[in-house]
């Protein structure tokens, strides 16, 4: 009977240590779950998801490449938002777009797309993908693209305000190690074996930052390899959602390097290489606060509906900002910076134009014929 009476008593104390170990876990990790699922939402390129990002500038001319980036991160969240004003089956995705080489064929390259996914039941998503592209080679190849894989893991036991830290990192076997960093803890979603998937085994083993020109004028636009922000399946006119993005930064030679210089970029001319954009169609008006606008963090932009389109071009952050002792131009400034994008969006919209017509005049001779 004692025995009997000794066990109830450390079982009843178990019992109550396990209660204060839950409750002191409670919002941390050991609630969060993933679970797979079919429910994609693909970040699609020249479409009309709209879109809208800040991209990695290296050198103000926009001409020069980051090569051999390893991996690449960005925070994001979702405060003060209210899914129950979002378009029925719609979703808001934030996350980071870069871009990766063939170390063969110069018109073929590879989107990679890593997205927290918030869709209008309230519901939290992880999304990644790959886009392999070709691009347009004049006079006969037209451009072409497939999305070689995408996958999806549903989050539960967190709130959409706390901030996910997503991680993409290469090896040097070929292999892309996708994670989570989350209160406190890495979580790891899916490693993949991009080099020996069909038609990728010439992939370069990195991604690629900063900006260059693709072809002269008239065909030529500036590609942004790294870019971070705000893409919908449809979009969402209403002023009930913030989306927060911090930090973005990529690994080159064992260091990791926070983004020094962004300007923002429309999904209209969000180009990943000389054909194919992110999103496809701008973000009608969704505005942006950033560094001195009003925020005090040089490394963060929250975009947010208000009926005030954000211009590309827009400075968000610069290289002498990083320790805050000047101050950048707001998105009222049209600074010489922002020239260069303008006449960059005119001489991407013109190419966009021309290959319209052209393929328009290719369809209509075979149609003839």
């Amino acid at each position: 009977m004692f025995f009997k009476m000794g066990s109830l008593i450390a079982f009843a104390v178990l019992l109550v240590f396990i209660s204060l170990i839950t409750v002191a876990n409670c919002g941390t990790t050991d609630t969060i779950e993933l679970a797979p699922t079919e429910n994609h939402h693909v970040t699609e390129l020249n479409s009309n998801q709209p879109y809208v990002a800040g991209f990695h500038v290296n050198t103000p001319d926009l001409n020069t490449i980051t090569r051999g980036a390893i991996a690449t991160a960005v925070t994001v969240s979702f405060p003060s938002t209210n899914t129950s004003y979002f378009p029925q089956s719609s979703w808001l995705g934030a996350g980071m777009f870069v871009q990766a080489q063939d170390s063969r064929y110069l018109h073929i390259d590879y989107g990679f797309y890593t997205t927290l996914v918030l869709d209008s039941a309230g519901n939290l998503f992880i999304d990644i993908g790959l886009h392999q592209t070709r691009e347009e080679r004049a006079p006969l190849h037209m451009p072409t693209e497939e999305l070689v894989y995408a996958y999806s893991w549903q989050l539960s036991g967190i709130d959409k305000e706390t901030p996910i830290t997503l991680y993409a990192k290469w090896d040097s076997e070929g292999w892309v190690h996708y994670s989570i960093y989350v209160s406190g803890a890495n979580i790891t979603l899916k490693s993949i074996n991009v080099a020996s998937l069909p038609d990728c085994e010439n992939i370069i083993r990195s991604f690629y930052a900063g900006n260059v020109i693709n072809n002269p004028f008239p065909y030529g636009c500036f590609v942004q390899y790294f870019q971070f922000g705000v893409v919908s399946s449809e979009p969402i006119a209403n002023p009930h959602w913030f989306v927060n993005l911090k930090n973005p930064m990529f690994l080159k030679e064992a260091e990791w390097r926070l983004v020094e210089t962004a300007w923002s970029i429309q999904g209209d001319i969000s180009y990943m290489d000389g054909s194919w954009m992110w999103g496809g169609t701008s973000y009608p008006d969704v505005s942006a606060q950033y560094y001195k606008n009003p925020l005090e963090n040089p490394w963060e932009i929250i975009f947010f509906y208000n009926g005030q389109t954000l211009r590309p071009g827009t400075i968000l952050w610069q290289s002498e900002n990083a320790g805050g002792t000047s101050t950048i131009a707001n998105s009222q400034t049209f600074s010489p910076n922002s020239l260069v994008i303008f006449s960059n969006y005119v001489l991407c919209s013109l190419t966009w134009i021309l290959s319209t017509l052209k393929r328009i005049h290719v369809h209509t001779k075979e149609k003839t014929q």
